[in-house]
């Protein structure tokens, strides 16, 4: 059998030519949006950050419209290749496109929640000498039961500990892979995934301990539980009065003004709205309990360099930001020409897209100390995700 190390390419594969029957939505599901991103972009993401894949090869159905749509589909490591009618065509389709044996690792677009480690982790745990294909797997915790088909009665308790469910990705090798599936197609049977396909031609699989977070999207409700365990949202306020001065700082950039903010820092009344926000979201309590007035470290400092500080603290307990929709209240100066500059600036602060900014204007009608052009104020709504 081939060695590993004379295997020097390695080639993702991602069948996508599915329509998914069994979700309920006018597109296939690998083009739900999740976080602004379709799943199936949030899947290639995951392999093209990793520099070690020479393509990420896309089966793609030929009534497929949606691809060629997607700003990923014209990455220079992604190839489109035409899709089956089934997932075994598809990968074959893809492994055709390959010339020389090579390291090959099959995954489900519709799992968009596996991470950059755990890819990493599968190609450095194959060894071809001792099993063909190398799979993820999870154990069964729910009590398992063999069933009649037609009326669902129960024939018998199953022992569910010599069990597992088998999940994406699996890496095997092209020659490996393609010899499995021609065998499954002279028998004129579909393998439900690459590793069937491998045993039914008689080679070993060792399956590697996976993760309960890498579900197959597969109904709606699959997306849902996923939100909700993984989501959190947190609001912020930030005022500031105004003093003599030269502009405004206000998220990143200096607006013209012929006042500034009274502040110990730079007095960004966006950027420190967005960092309380954060931090509430996460239960880390206030910007007052991180960077205190009363500490001359802070003095002065901007509150870009604030951001990068807080935003290392969420980081570290596992969130990171998704979206952001800001509210700032003042009489002037008027922030209309300025909108799209301060939304830039975010941008390129937080790494967000600038779709996933909200940003609106607004005054107080005169009233109170915003409406005697005393100050000014920001409210700001963010979304993590875990």
């Amino acid at each position: 059998m081939t060695m590993k190390k004379n295997l020097n390419k390695i080639y993702a594969i991602v069948p996508s030519a599915g329509i998914g029957t069994r979700f309920k939505s006018d597109v296939p599901k690998q083009y739900i949006e999740i976080d602004g991103i379709s799943i199936l972009e949030k899947t290639l993401n995951h392999f093209l950050d990793l520099e070690i894949f020479e393509r990420v090869i896309v089966p793609i159905s030929s009534e497929d419209s949606f691809f060629e749509k997607l700003n990923i589909s014209k990455h220079k490591k992604i190839l489109k290749v035409n899709g089956g009618n089934t997932r075994p065509e598809s990968v074959m389709s893809a492994l055709n496109s390959i010339k020389d044996n090579s390291l090959i690792v099959v995954h489900d677009a519709v799992r968009p929640f596996i991470d950059k480690q755990q890819i990493k982790f599968l190609i450095d745990s194959f060894n071809p000498m001792k099993e063909e294909v190398l799979v993820y797997g999870i154990p069964i915790y729910e009590a398992l039961k063999k069933i009649n088909k037609k009326d669902l009665f129960v024939k018998k308790s199953v022992d569910r500990s010599k069990f597992y469910l088998a999940q994406t990705p699996q890496i095997t090798t092209s020659d490996m892979l393609k010899k499995s599936l021609d065998h499954c197609f002279n028998d004129n049977f579909s393998p439900s995934d690459e590793s069937e396909a491998i045993e039914r031609a008689g080679g070993k699989i060792r399956i590697l301990s996976g993760s309960r977070k890498n579900i197959k999207i597969t109904v709606t409700e699959d997306i849902e539980t996923k939100i909700i365990m993984h989501e959190r949202i947190g609001n912020g306020f930030d005022s500031h009065r105004f003093e003599a001065g030269d502009g405004l700082m206000l998220g990143g950039i200096k607006i013209p003004y012929h006042k500034s903010f009274l502040a110990h820092s730079d007095g960004d009344i966006i950027i420190h709205a967005l960092i309380d926000s954060m931090f509430g979201a996460v239960s880390l309590g206030d910007i007052g309990d991180h960077f205190p007035n009363t500490d001359d470290k802070w003095l002065n400092i901007s509150g870009k360099e604030l951001f990068k500080i807080a935003y290392n603290k969420v980081l570290e307990k596992g969130f990171s930001l998704k979206q952001i929709d800001i509210v700032v209240i003042m009489e002037e100066p008027k922030l209309s020409d300025y909108k799209s500059e301060i939304i830039l600036s975010l941008s390129n602060l937080t790494k967000l897209e600038r779709s996933n900014i909200g940003l609106k204007a607004k005054t107080s009608e005169k009233m109170g100390f915003i409406g005697n052009k005393e100050g000014a104020a920001a409210l700001v709504i963010t979304r993590l995700e875990k």
